[in-house]
């Protein structure tokens, strides 16, 4: 038996393939997705990260440990990438270079001992775009891991997270753009980049230019979160960043691309 169910969660489709899971099961997996778009999303008034954004200027914050943890991690991602990943650069994908001083990953303030959070300055704004799709598949494959599911398919959104591999296989076939062949993916995620869907979305978090380079970067990684995380990076870029320790895929021809 296969459990495979489909949902629109966090502003896209997600599939969930199970062989021999219980639906309940797969069905915890998506609920535990939701939850964190509960927690995570900028496009929700109610979400705990709006409630984060809307105290910019006002101190501290204390905040669920689920969003300490979240926003600790993305600040991580942000110091090992050298700032091209930016979990502040929000305020500039509303208007241009003109809002970079309401942004920089530096200028978040956490206070473990506390759990607070301080975005120091009004109009300053986290964002998990980039980063939330990755860090919430590996919770919701976590819970499928707890019941017992030995393999499973994600795909979030396009982003891919195999756990194990199917009866009598080395792992899940998935097609990566630029990979010369379908890769053999176990208990790792790949996550794509690119310009070709929504052209002009990825913006440079150094000048608050669009980025304009046809094609796709992917990143391959042990994680979901890492995948999701490194991939922009790898398309800003063009190459591998100094600190990525994953597998990379190019598809880029550039066309005057902004660094």
């Amino acid at each position: 038996m296969t459990s495979e169910r489909v949902r629109w969660v966090m502003g896209t489709l997600c599939s969930i393939k199970a062989p021999g899971a219980s639906l309940d099961v797969v069905t915890a997996a998506f609920e535990e997705l939701e939850r964190w778009d509960r927690i995570l999303s900028v496009h929700k008034e109610e979400s705990e990260l709006s409630g984060l954004n809307r105290a910019a200027g006002l101190g501290p914050l204390r905040v669920s440990a689920d969003l300490f943890v979240a926003v600790a991690c993305a600040l991580r991602f942000a110091e090992l990438s050298e700032g091209l990943f930016d979990p502040t650069v929000r305020p500039v994908l509303r208007s241009g270079p003109q809002a970079l001083g309401l942004t920089g990953w530096r200028e978040v303030e956490l206070d473990a001992r506390a759990r607070t959070i301080e975005l120091p300055v009004q109009g300053m704004e986290f964002d998990f775009g980039g980063f939330g799709k990755g860090w919430a598949l590996d919770r919701a494959a976590q819970i499928l891991r707890e019941s017992g599911v030995e393999a499973a398919l994600l795909n979030f959104g396009g982003q891919i997270l195999a756990v194990g591999a199917p009866n009598g296989a080395e792992g899940w076939l998935v097609h990566v753009p630029g990979a010369p062949e379908p890769i053999v993916l176990r208990d790792a995620s790949v996550a794509v980049s690119g310009d070709s869907e929504r052209p002009g979305h990825i913006y440079s978090p150094f000048d608050g230019r669009p980025v304009r380079r046809l094609g796709s970067a992917a990143a391959v990684c042990s994680s979901a979160v890492e995948a999701d995380a490194w991939s922009t990076p790898l398309y800003i870029l063009g190459r591998n960043p100094r600190f990525f320790r994953g597998r990379s895929f190019f598809e880029i021809r550039d066309n005057g691309g902004r660094l």
